[in-house]
């Protein structure tokens, strides 16, 4: 979805960490390359973030 949207790995970075968690740049490469375990708070930040569900996020289901 951040590539869809022409976001770079920085950008989105900086605008979650606006709404108040730690993320950098490499925070989110890693999450990308699964080498990084992501807590259910930081899910739920990045689903708000593109407007979808948690569930869609990890693939369980549809964008709802």
């Amino acid at each position: 979805m951040r590539k869809a949207q022409g976001i770079s790995q920085k950008i989105l970075a900086a605008r979650l960490q606006t709404e108040g968690f730690e993320f950098t740049d490499l925070t989110i490469l890693r999450i990308e390359q699964g080498k990084r375990f992501v807590p259910d708070y930081e899910i739920v930040a990045i689903a708000d973030y593109f407007h979808v569900s948690a569930d869609y996020l990890l693939g369980i289901q549809g964008k709802e």
